[in-house]
């Protein structure tokens, strides 16, 4: 497991993209045709911001940003302020979906602040396995090797995954929706050392 690096982004986002390009909650930003590249221009954003937490195993097997509370996202305007990387983000993420996703990202900010202090807790923000990586036993072994023992927050859009972190050790504790979308809210408690 290593930390990625600048210019890793677009590789990181790429891979990023196909591990979620069935996540059904990205349809609320994209339409079919702009789809793959929706989801690639936000995470292009989404990694940029947490490149100083985010990791990967073997080869873009795993790919996690977990941020711990020492940790501190690179601010968005300077995502914005990067012409080549603001350019390719604009070119497929239209004034609606930006809109949206800013108020996805308060929604979300406001559920995990119910439920974490950011000051003890760590918050994964992403986390996605390759599909010729998954059933290897390495979303367990990347959660406890970044998290150890503290406690994990975390949500996630697919009720599938509910009961994978359930078997990891996590419980659910709130289901809700944004615009239609589920989000569930989980978290896994501190373990004794």
């Amino acid at each position: 497991m290593r930390k990625i690096k600048e210019d890793e982004l677009v590789g990181i986002s790429d891979a990023l993209a196909d591990m979620f390009r069935n996540y059904k909650a990205y349809r609320l930003f994209f339409d079919d045709a702009s789809l793959e590249k929706g989801i690639r221009a936000f995470f292009l954003y989404e990694v940029f911001c947490a490149l100083d937490f985010t990791y990967t195993v073997d080869g873009y097997d795993v790919i996690a940003s977990v941020q711990t509370p020492c940790d501190k996202e690179r601010p968005s305007k300077d995502f914005f302020s990067d012409d080549a990387l603001s350019r390719e983000f604009f070119l497929v993420v239209d004034k609606t979906a930006f809109d949206l996703a800013k108020e996805y990202v308060s929604f979300a900010h406001a559920l995990a602040c119910k439920y974490m202090d950011p000051r003890t807790d760590f918050y994964i923000k992403n986390i996605g396995v390759a599909e010729r990586a998954r059933v290897k036993g390495l979303l367990r072994k990347t959660i406890d090797i970044l998290c150890g023992k503290s406690t994990v927050y975390l949500e996630t859009h697919n009720e599938e995954n509910v009961a994978i972190y359930r078997k990891l050790g996590f419980t659910l504790l709130e289901k809700t929706d944004f615009h239609g979308v589920p989000v569930y809210a989980m978290s896994r408690k501190k373990t004794e050392q």
